[in-house]
């Protein structure tokens, strides 16, 4: 392990977080996602601190805090699948049938998972996921990356997750590849 490694706290939420965690949560977003290879818009990446605490407070509702030196510096949020009606369409499209694949409310879904780009590669985002999926009731898990992450898409095939299949999203601008993991998830 590397010594920036040991000095990074995970701190778990369950349904409810601080106001100034969410804070932290949406300046991290917005720099990781308004950025190449993703370049989405910074006033709708702004939003995940009035949309992120939502999800959190469904059931399977949990967000993981990366901290270094009380700075944010990673996070992944999740829910459970039966609670969010655009990713069961998307999936609906993607599967001739869903429940005979997953069963939704057995299935959370890694909503989000960012790492501030200076502490990328020291598994940071492979513990937010290791937080973020360990002692769950789920039985599936559920993610998607851009088409345009290949690399993002690879690191989640070697930690196990495989892919369901893919849909267009941004009004087809963009292609959304679905990835799947059994839980326990133990990589």
């Amino acid at each position: 392990m590397r010594e920036t490694d040991l000095e990074v706290n995970y701190l778990r939420f369950e349904h409810v977080a601080p106001d100034e965690i969410w804070v932290e949560v949406a300046s991290l977003f917005v720099l990781s996602f308004a950025a190449p290879p993703y370049n989405e818009s910074p006033d709708e990446l702004q939003s995940i601190d009035q949309w992120g605490p939502d999800k959190l407070a469904s059931p399977g509702g949990r967000l993981v805090a990366a901290r270094h030196n009380g700075r944010l510096v990673g996070f992944a949020l999740s829910q459970r699948l039966d609670q969010d009606s655009s990713w069961r369409r998307r999936l609906d499209t993607m599967l001739s049938t869903l429940d005979a694949v997953i069963s939704p409310s057995r299935t959370v879904i890694v909503q989000e998972l960012a790492v501030d780009e200076s502490f990328r590669g020291r598994g940071i985002a492979k513990q937010c996921i290791r937080e973020l999926l360990s002692s769950r009731a789920e039985q599936d898990a559920i993610l998607g990356v851009f088409g345009q992450a290949s690399q993002v898409r690879e690191m989640y095939r070697h930690w196990g997750f495989s892919e369901l299949g893919t849909s267009p999203i941004y009004g087809g601008t963009v292609t959304m590849h679905a990835l799947h993991h059994k839980l326990p998830w133990t990589a």
